[in-house]
């Protein structure tokens, strides 16, 4: 059976206390025991003097009666077993017993005569009986002798009634004393040790507690030193943690924690149903950086390598180095195989922006390899296995490449890495060009002003639709080239058209969200002073996105651009988002209703219905309203009869290219209106059915 520190302390200080009081009681008794018999010798020597002094008379007499009445009046106090009075010979004289003890009395009645002082004397001995002699002396003449025996039973009586009191006072003490004891100790000592204990097993759990100072003494020494030495594990626990879980030079997630994240994130999406995506990430020609530069250099490489990716991070994504100049990213929550294009796309622009290097300029460029959850793997090593194969494609295939595991995949990947790189070089080569397509007055069916397009044909592709190129012109930030081109490119043609006596109206221009958050305005307001252009000529279309994105900027962009005197128009209005809050918040002076709810007309009721709204909202907030995609005379007549002012659409003309949309203004400066469709420009069928306006998606 094992003991607790308290039971230990509480025994080992009752023992102590049990010793020391029945060393105090076995003192005491012994004391008193000595005290009393020391009593019952002065008793006894006190008959015996008091003997001493009556007996002789009697004894000379021979009156034996008058001494019999001495010996039985002194025997008969209390405490004396028998008093006897012998001849200087030991005859017996006179005798008296007391008949309290039958065994005492049956010995000495059994006794001769002659024997009777010797038996007496051996009674003595024994501890129930005190003998005490005392001589009878007359003129210094031995007369004789009284023998006197003292009982001890009363002796006895008391020093047990004094145990059994003392033992019971000891008892009492001894309890009170251990409780009291052991309440002191397990409040005092006990509780703050088992606090200590309870914070070491929380040490134990990988928790750093603080445990509570209370007092100066040991304990709260004890306690100081135990919080010192908590914030001591806690620093090096982090420390080797941070070793452990962490690389030493780029500071990211190492391998080890990588794969616990990546384990975390499997279990987190088995039970969301959501997907994840890894990439795999390994420099190109990192050997020839170390190998020009210096080992120091590559280590600053992987540096900024880290941190660039991060930055292209979500706050839920996280980025891990493998080793060596392998980074591994998790990007969690994945909606579609785009969305990991374009943070793919961002890594690589942001990977291959120069730095400075020992002096020198470098250009460092990654091959990405993609594996997706649960698609290409359920288990951690079945997704780096997969990531990394998809990684040596990519770096096998030329540098700063990215490829997905899949085979579908890789090729929608493929193509639009190509796209982005042939629209590299399209400007340059003259791949792009403006179209023209006119905007009439709905009720009058005269041209007003033409909206600008933007075409491309590839030569070998062909015609290649907005809608494809547009979406990655502005995930890789060409849309800000293409975009001055376009405005260049409108209010020159503009210029040029003016200046050969042409009245050509009116030009709408779109806006990307992107370029529109750069200072549009002044470089607008440049390029109509260059140019000598009136602002009323330009008519700029914004869509609905552009003003989710920051308010603020918004707000103000669209007041220099008001300040200019351009006219500013809501684009594809009613196909997303809150556009009565846009423009309840915003000036605009034109709204153009969107081609999809013109399709409809007249006899879709639920288009009818929101193009009816459309008008009459437009008309109470004094907005002149386009419609686009008018192909038909009913859908024409039902947008004149409602109030439309504005429409465009193949039902009046089709876009048409520069040279194309000339000779159409200066044909079209007769005063009759025209209702005609222009032949096609080069461009098939099939390619007219397939453009769209240069718009933000």
């Amino acid at each position: 059976m094992q003991f607790g520190l308290r039971a230990k302390f509480t025994v080992t200080v009752l023992v102590i206390l049990t010793v020391t009081m029945a060393a105090t009681t076995y003192y005491f008794i012994h004391t008193s025991i000595e005290r009393q018999e020391q009593q019952l010798h002065e008793r006894g020597r006190a008959l015996g003097r008091l003997i001493s002094l009556i007996s002789p008379q009697a004894i000379l007499a021979f009156d034996y009666l008058q001494l019999n009445d001495y010996t039985r009046e002194v025997s008969s106090q209390p405490d004396v077993v028998y008093g006897l009075v012998v001849s200087p010979q030991g005859v017996p004289i006179s005798s008296y017993i007391r008949g309290s003890n039958t065994s005492l009395r049956d010995r000495i009645e059994a006794a001769r005569p002659n024997t009777l002082p010797s038996t007496l004397q051996s009674l003595g001995g024994e501890d129930e009986l005190l003998h005490l002699e005392f001589p009878i002396i007359h003129n210094e003449v031995l007369l004789g002798r009284f023998l006197v025996g003292m009982s001890r039973e009363s002796l006895q009586k008391q020093i047990r009634r004094q145990l059994t009191v003392q033992m019971f006072v000891f008892a009492a003490i001894v309890l009170f004393l251990g409780a009291a004891i052991s309440a002191v100790f397990r409040f005092s000592v006990l509780r703050p040790i088992e606090k200590l204990i309870a914070a070491s097993d929380e040490v134990a759990r990988g928790q750093y507690p603080v445990v509570e100072v209370t007092s100066a003494d040991e304990l709260g020494m004890l306690a100081r030193a135990f919080n010192a030495m908590t914030d001591e594990v806690k620093l090096k626990q982090a420390k080797l943690h941070r070793q452990a879980n962490f690389d030493a030079l780029t500071g990211l997630p190492n391998r080890m924690m990588a794969f616990e994240r990546i384990t975390l994130e499997i279990n987190r999406a088995k039970r969301s149903g959501e997907r994840f995506a890894l990439m795999f990430i390994d420099l190109d020609n990192f050997k020839d950086v170390n190998d020009s530069l210096g080992h120091a250099a590559g280590d600053q490489l992987l540096v900024d390598i880290g941190a660039r990716l991060q930055a292209c991070m979500r706050d839920a994504d996280s980025v891990a180095r493998l080793g060596g100049d392998e980074f591994l990213v998790l990007v969690s929550n994945v909606a579609d195989e785009g969305e990991i294009e374009r943070i793919a796309a961002r890594m690589l622009e942001a990977a291959s922006e120069p730095r400075e290097l020992g002096g020198r300029k470098v250009v460092a460029k990654c091959s990405i390899g993609i594996a997706l959850y649960p698609d290409n793997g359920e288990d951690v090593e079945a997704l780096m296995a997969n990531v990394d194969n998809a990684m040596y494609q990519a770096k096998a295939k030329q540098s700063g490449s990215v490829m997905f595991f899949t085979k579908e995949m890789n090729i929608r990947l493929r193509e639009r890495m190509e796209l982005e790189q042939d629209l590299h070089v399209a400007l340059e080569l003259g791949q792009l060009a403006l179209h023209f397509q006119p905007i009439y007055g709905a009720a009058s069916r005269r041209p007003t002003g033409a909206e600008v397009l933007l075409r491309w044909r590839h030569p070998e592709r062909g015609f290649i639709s907005p809608a494809h190129f547009i979406p990655v012109a502005e995930a890789s930030g060409q849309i800000v080239e293409i975009g001055e081109w376009v405005l260049e490119q409108a209010c020159r043609c503009w210029s040029g058209w003016r200046d050969r006596g042409i009245e050509p109206g009116f030009l709408a221009i779109n806006i990307s969200g992107v370029q529109f958050r750069r200072n549009f305005s002044r470089r607008l307001g440049e390029r109509l002073s260059t140019y000598g252009i009136p602002p009323k000529a330009l008519e700029l279309e914004i869509t609905e996105r552009v003003l989710v994105e920051d308010h603020d900027q918004v707000a103000e962009e669209l007041s220099s651009l008001r300040a200019l005197g351009v006219r500013l128009s809501l684009d594809d209005f009613g196909t997303g988002y809150s556009a009565l809050t846009y423009l309840k918040r915003f000036r605009f002076d034109v709204l153009k209703i969107d081609q999809s709810f013109v399709a409809g007309l007249p006899d879709n009721p639920d288009d009818a219905s929101l193009v009816k709204a459309i008008l009459a909202m437009a008309t109470g907030l004094d907005l002149k309203v386009v419609a686009e995609g008018v192909e038909k005379e009913e859908q024409l007549h039902f947008l004149v009869t409602h109030g439309c002012d504005f429409a465009q659409g193949y039902l009046l003309a089709r876009p048409m290219d520069e040279k194309a949309y000339a000779s159409y203004l200066e044909s079209g400066q007769a005063d009759e209106p025209v209702c005609l469709t222009l032949p096609p420009t080069g461009e098939t069928t099939a390619e007219e059915a397939a453009a769209v306006s240069f718009k933000t998606f």
